[in-house]
């Protein structure tokens, strides 16, 4: 059973939200059942109003911090996006692909190999392609209302924690405790707060078996 839960706020498109990939996969590895990992998109602006050349040049900074280079091949002007992508990821989920796949398939294909995942039939074809999917049932659940209001749902939940910053992790334990990481792409960081939501949860725990709370003590 699951100890803490972790929402991982983030965009398909987003850079820092690919970054963070890996150090959620050692997350999930390295903890397994005791962290309940869930995604929830919380768009950008759409559209981006990056030129070709900004985003060239904050691909080169994510570089010089992280040492991974991103292909900004994808977006050819200020009218891309990543609404589309972000909305097939989000309809890939509804029809049983709540696992990563799918949307890791559109990120990696625009930040690395630089295909215009932005764009509608690119993102149908890869999406449906990660997810084993029929194209026109996709495109179909993209164009369901309900799709959109569940990212919008989910926009205004992360807009509540006034951070603003993706990728955003909030983690929460069984006592209540949450830790909200805003930002954070490295593994160490996620590790010391879930470790921390674990250690304190299990203290309680500790306690209260050997000392049972008097009537009305939570």
């Amino acid at each position: 059973m699951a100890q803490v839960r972790l929402v991982y706020y983030m965009d398909v498109l987003s850079s820092w939200c690919l970054i963070a990939e890996e150090a959620l996969s050692r997350v999930r590895r390295d903890y397994g059942k005791k962290v309940d990992v869930q995604w929830r998109i919380a768009a950008l602006r759409d559209p981006l109003n990056y030129t070709p050349e900004q985003l060239a040049w904050y691909y080169r900074r994510t570089e010089s911090v992280t040492g991974v280079r991103l292909n900004p091949a994808w977006l050819e002007s200020t009218a891309d996006g990543t609404g589309v992508a972000n909305l097939a990821a989000e309809a890939a989920r509804t029809l049983g692909c709540e696992d990563d796949r799918v949307r890791l398939a559109l990120a990696r294909g625009a930040m690395l190999d630089g295909r215009r995942t932005c764009d509608r039939v690119v993102a149908v074809e890869v999406a449906a392609a990660a997810g084993s999917l029929d194209r026109a049932v996709l495109e179909r659940e993209m164009d369901d209302p309900k799709t959109t209001a569940r990212i919008r749902e989910a926009c205004v939940e992360f807009d509540a924690y006034h951070v603003g910053v993706r990728p955003t992790f909030v983690l929460t334990n069984g006592i209540g405790d949450t830790s909200v990481l805003s930002g954070c792409w490295r593994y160490d960081v996620l590790a010391a707060s879930i470790g921390r939501l674990l250690d304190d949860e299990s203290g309680y725990e500790n306690f209260m078996s050997a000392s049972p709370p008097p009537t009305g003590a939570h």
